[in-house]
């Protein structure tokens, strides 16, 4: 079955010998419940679930360099689709001579747990890698990860910091972002970053970090992890980061077991 896209319909109805705004209401009305019929869906929790209607990057066009292709783990909701999409075009026109948005793990197909993970499981999780200062591009073939973003308790001399956390500010001002996995070195290091350039206290920029969240096994990518969408109403909630940088206390740094649900 082919599926035309809600601009094609409406192209093709309007053409059509159909007069009054009765029938234009009507098409409208059709072109709605068809975009609801192959919406997206995320079911159940981040780390026990399933998804519905999905569609993989390579079927939605979405603009990053897919890693790991081989694994399957190709597919995502709507939302976070248009995360990826409106992110690679803020590092596209911010940054134009860095590397493209390097995506790792999504999703399978139908959800559910996938190997290496105990999240990533109802689409609404992703894992991207940290952008470089060297610009690398990682080949798609891939079987891991190419570079550790951690040495010696401290971010490599090719973790961009400015652009990272640049991004990270990007993500939670502009996107439903609910958490971002990363190491605690890094947490560090960019709470540090904000305190050197007199920002710490600037309240996008606590928001922002107090929405990064220090896990392990984060050294070579992050996380972005985004809310239930409104409309998925079997979609289960996780609850919010405590208030704050985080910065004052980064001696705890992992979350309650209960609120873990660990990557």
């Amino acid at each position: 079955m082919i599926f035309l896209k809600e601009k094609t319909i409406l192209d093709v109805l309007f053409r059509a010998p159909l007069q009054g705004e009765f029938m234009k209401n009507l098409i409208l009305l059709s072109v709605l419940l068809i975009s609801k019929l192959h919406a997206s869906e995320a079911i159940g929790f981040y780390s026990s679930g399933s998804l519905l209607s999905a569609q993989s990057v390579f079927e939605r066009g979405t603009p990053v360099h897919k890693l790991f292709v081989a694994r399957g783990r190709l597919y995502t909701t709507d939302e976070m689709h248009n995360l990826l999409t409106e992110t690679s075009e803020f590092v596209k026109n911010n940054f134009p001579d860095s590397e493209i948005l390097q995506v790792g793990d999504l999703s399978a197909r139908l959800g559910g747990l996938v190997a290496g993970h105990d999240s990533h499981q109802n689409g609404l999780d992703g894992d991207i890698v940290y952008l470089r200062r060297n610009k690398y591009v990682q080949s798609p073939d891939s079987t891991d990860w190419d570079e550790d973003f951690i040495s010696n308790s401290k971010p490599t001399k090719n973790f961009n910091t400015e652009r990272n956390f640049a991004l990270f500010r990007y993500l939670v001002k502009n996107a439903p972002v609910t958490r971002i996995f990363v190491d605690v070195a890094i947490k560090k290091a960019l709470c540090q970053f904000a305190t050197a350039n007199g920002e710490i206290k600037d309240p996008r920029t606590v928001e922002t970090l107090r929405r990064l969240r220090p896990l392990d096994l984060h050294r070579t990518h992050f996380h972005v992890r985004i809310s239930c969408p409104a409309n998925d109403h079997e979609c289960t909630p996780q609850s919010e980061p405590v208030s704050g940088s985080g910065c004052d206390d980064l001696s705890i740094i992992l979350e309650s077991a209960q609120d873990l649900h660990s990557c």
